[in-house]
């Protein structure tokens, strides 16, 4: 600590921070390792009235006379002023929207007013715990504490109950869930997460280290993962998995970043970071090399793709003042521009090819109106928030209409009925499509066990599922196409299906780091860096960036397929061996817009992720999907209100479609795939009945290659792969071309991130060295019907640390993959600059984090002693930055 009140910081990698303060010990000056500074300034009562950012944008803060925020004005942002009544915040104000919140003597929400006048009412008891919410459609969410502060039953909107109890350390060892099905939890000494049990009997157990770290991992097939770590780090260094594979992690021990991963191949892709953490270079598994440089604020500006025989990529990014991004310039000299409202709410993109994209929102940020190329979307929300009415592009109006407690209960087209829903508890039990009447079944776990097809009384055709002890498909009996078996290795992976009728079974193998091999062509295959170069009498070519781009086949390697691609990876042409073309090309966002084959073209139209509309000189269609979901519901052939007919789909337990049928039940339309999604056989009623395209979740079949093609790349379901890496690197897997680990139970409807659709595995969350290891390019995400917050984007303001958090987190994260996020109880957040910063949830933050679960957040102000922490947003700030000064001292100590 020298005279002049600054402390610097020295690292072992050589890089250092300093850190100056006035004479009153308030930083007023902050310089990064990469040299960015940062300023504050404060009034004579100590608060902060205005920062400065590394780039010069300010933030300036106002309070009234008692030290209260009464205004925050970010810089290029409309203002948000706030009012107070009797020491608590009362109003909060952001252009023409105000939220209310009226309050008990204690300073507790009674009454939640938004910006339409909906209210939602708070009831609590006289120890101010939280005993129901009324909703604005006057349902109601219900819960019962115990004597000792603990949640031992909670009743949801819908009537379905929750139970939890407790050993004597207040550690949950209980949870029955709505249906009456009962989950166990059982811990150590140390209260660490040791065993739990499924409904069904079966259990997952846990081994710890002298420090605490998970370090063996038994499924409830008695298969044993096991965890290594460095003994100085205490990160994990080694997985070995249960058939002796072994993943290996290596970092750097000046910052415990991780630097290196070598795969079960003995392929090694490394990370190198600038001064301030940020990934500075990647070099992945098949030697392909990235490199990044960033704004002193950290944010992207430029990023260099090198590939193969010195070719190189570069891409660069503008900035407003408040990091947002402005211009996107792409290696081909192509501009994407953004344009934001006062409100920092993105309402126009324009890549200057033709097809520009604009936005516009109601007064709480819900997206109302899409304009895309030759159409445009409109919605409309109820009392609660919910999608009540969806106007398509050709004029078509969809009504959606819900039970207590959101539930879908019905759609109708057009004025008249589409579909009627029967749930209980979340699970779809009856569904009315025309005059069919669809039925569903569940074991103790939530997964589908039957789904049978009636009409007037009659069974028409059912599908019944059988699962193994540790979730895996393991039977599917088929009343139409008969009945298949599956068979797993030591890994979970797809190995064999064998079917009840004359089909061939399907076997399969994969090389140590997943890639596929199809054990039914013959000859050898030849993988590198997991591109497949070769497989039986198949030969495939790579360009410099490791896209495929040529597939030779036959006798000589005659029959050749070629594939082009974009600057951007996309693929935009391809040429067949008999000469056949087809061209494609996107939107700003990378939609697919356009397809051309042989000069007939197709456009496309798109409901943010969801392809929602093509429309050729032969046909019109639009696509509706279960709400919230990538699981078809109905296809509606024609255009416009007086000519769109529906069809509706039936699909297996991973959503992909067996059937289309029609209005009186007649199936138009059925498919058999291959354990990999190749369509085996077709059925259609009649020469003149449509073809659907739809696939596996978020693909789309295209004739012309026998591709899929899967939003943010193509699928090859003869191959079980990708034709192009991750863009999204690695945290889309290890293995960049891979699918999913299991197709039985795992869907990627974005081309991006595998996942496995609920309900998950129970239990603790194993170590995951490369977890959130990925460099955010900052571009604006496609704008959402519901705002959902990506967890990983809020800042703590106090550590988690001890057993209980861990416990808490555990539970919490067990819940999550089971019932998702409860929005009912949101986490309480401040906003400064641009980022929230953590009051209230820290633990279920955490926990959204760990299952890549979005959440809810409420943005609360200096509210005086706020769960008895912070009351000012310099407090706030004060906090977070403790929180990283912790976790370093805590990894010094270490």
């Amino acid at each position: 600590n020298d005279d002049d009140a600054s402390v610097t910081v020295h690292y072992v990698d050589g890089t250092e921070e300093v850190y100056v303060h006035d004479e009153r010990a308030r930083l007023v000056r902050q310089v990064a390792a990469d040299g960015g500074e940062q300023l504050k300034a404060y009034d004579e009562q100590g608060r902060l009235v205005a920062e400065q950012d590394a780039l010069g944008a300010v933030t300036e803060y106002r309070y009234d006379e008692v030290g209260r925020l009464i205004a925050l004005i970010p810089p290029d942002e409309a203002p948000t002023s706030y009012e107070y009544r009797n020491g608590f915040l009362y109003k909060r104000c952001r252009g023409d929207a105000v939220w209310i919140y009226r309050r008990n003597a204690e300073g507790a929400v009674t009454e939640a007013v938004d910006p339409d006048g909906q209210v939602t009412h708070y009831y609590y008891n006289l120890r101010g715990q939280l005993l129901s919410l009324r909703y604005p459609d006057s349902s109601r969410h219900r819960w019962v504490w115990n004597e000792l502060g603990q949640l031992i039953e909670e009743t949801l909107p819908d009537g379905g109950v929750r139970r939890f109890s407790y050993d004597a350390l207040g550690r949950r060892i209980t949870t029955q869930d709505e249906f009456g099905v009962v989950s166990r939890q059982q811990w150590d000494a140390a209260g660490r997460l040791i065993l739990t049990t499924s409904p069904t009997g079966s259990t997952r157990a846990y081994s710890y280290g002298a420090y605490g770290q998970i370090t063996a991992e038994r499924d409830e097939l008695g298969r044993i993962t096991r965890y290594e770590y460095d003994d100085d780090l205490h990160l994990v260094s080694r997985r070995i998995n249960p058939d002796g594979t072994r993943v290996q992690y290596r970092y750097d021990h000046a910052r415990l970043l991780l630097t290196e991963i070598e795969n079960e191949s003995g392929e090694k892709y490394r990370l190198d970071y600038t001064p301030t953490g940020l990934i500075r270079q990647e070099t992945g598994f098949d030697g392909r090399r990235t490199a990044y440089a960033y704004d002193p604020n950290g944010h992207l500006l430029e990023k260099t793709e090198f590939g193969e025989q010195g070719l190189s990529l570069i891409t660069h990014y503008q900035r407003d003042k408040a990091g947002r991004l402005l211009v996107k310039t792409l290696p081909d000299g192509i501009k994407v521009r953004y344009d934001y409202d006062r409100l920092g709410r993105l309402v126009a993109v324009d890549d200057g090819q033709n097809h520009p994209l604009a936005f516009e929102y109601d007064r709480q940020d819900r997206l109302i109106t899409e304009h895309q190329g030759w159409g445009t979307l409109r919605y409309a929300y109820d009392a609660c928030g919910q999608l009540k009415r969806l106007r398509l592009p050709d004029n078509s109006k969809l009504d959606y209409h819900y039970a207590k407690g959101g539930a879908l209960s019905a759609i109708d087209l057009n004025g008249t009925p589409l579909t009627r829903h029967v749930y209980q508890s979340g699970r779809e039990q009856q569904r009315q499509q025309g005059l069919l009447l669809s039925e569903y079944s569940y074991d103790d776990q939530g997964r589908l066990l039957a789904h049978a097809v009636g009409h007037r009384g009659a069974s028409l055709y059912r599908r019944d599922y059988a699962y193994s002890a540790n979730g895996n498909l393991e039977h599917i009996a088929d009343s139409r196409h008969g009945q298949r078996t599956y068979g797993y290795d030591a890994l979970d992976r797809l190995i064999r299906v064998r079917h009840s009728r004359d089909e061939l079974p399907e076997s399969f193998a994969h090389d140590p780091a997943g890639n596929l091999l199809m054990q039914d062509r013959p000859g050898p295959a030849q993988i590198k860096g997991n591109r497949l170069l070769m497989q039986g009498d198949r030969h495939y070519d790579y360009d410099a960036f490791g896209n495929l781009i040529r597939e030779r086949r036959g006798h000589g390697q005659t029959l050749v397929t070629e594939y082009r691609y974009d600057c951007q990876h996309r693929l935009i042409g391809l040429t067949r061996p008999d000469g056949q073309t087809a061209t494609y090309q996107y939107d700003a966002f990378g939609r697919r817009i356009r397809k051309s084959v042989d000069g007939a073209v197709t456009e496309f139209f798109w409901q943010g992720e969801h392809l929602v509309a093509e429309s050729s000189a032969t046909q019109y269609r639009s696509f509706l999907y279960e709400p919230g979901t990538f699981r078809p519901l109905a296809l509606l052939d024609g255009k416009g209100p007086k000519k769109a007919c529906p069809f509706y789909y039936q699909l297996d337990h991973l959503g992909t479609p067996q059937e289309l049928t029609d209005y009186s039940g007649e199936i138009v339309w059925s498919a058999q795939y291959d354990a990999y999604g190749k369509v085996a056989a077709v059925t259609l009623a009649g020469e003149d009945y449509l073809d659907q395209p739809l696939r596996f979740q978020g693909q789309y079949f295209d004739v012309e290659s026998g591709l899929h093609y899967n939003r943010h790349r193509y699928y090859d379901p003869r191959l079980g792969r990708y034709l192009t890496p991750d863009p999204v690197k690695l945290a889309g897997g290890l293995n960049q071309y891979q699918y999913v680990p299991n197709p039985t139970g795992w869907v990627d409807p974005l081309g991006l991130t595998s996942n496995c659709p609920p309900p998950n595995k129970p239990g603790c969350e194993v170590p995951g060295a490369s977890d959130g290891v990925k460099v955010d390019e900052g571009e604006p995400q496609l704008p959402r019907l519901t705002h959902g917050v990506d967890p990983k984007t809020l800042k703590r303001t106090h550590a988690l640390m001890g057993k209980t958090s861990t416990k808490l987190v555990e539970l919490m994260r067990d819940d999550m993959r089971s019932n998702g996020f409860n929005s009912d109880h949101p986490i309480d957040v401040a906003e400064h600059n641009g980022t929230h910063y953590i009051l209230d949830g820290h633990h279920r933050a955490s926990a959204a984090r760990q299952t890549s679960t979005e959440v809810t957040i409420q943005l609360i102000t200096n509210i005086r002693d706020h769960h008895g922490t912070l009351n000012t947003i310099e407090e706030v700030l004060e906090s977070a930055d403790n929180v990283g000064n912790d976790r370093l001292e805590h990894r010094r100590r270490r």
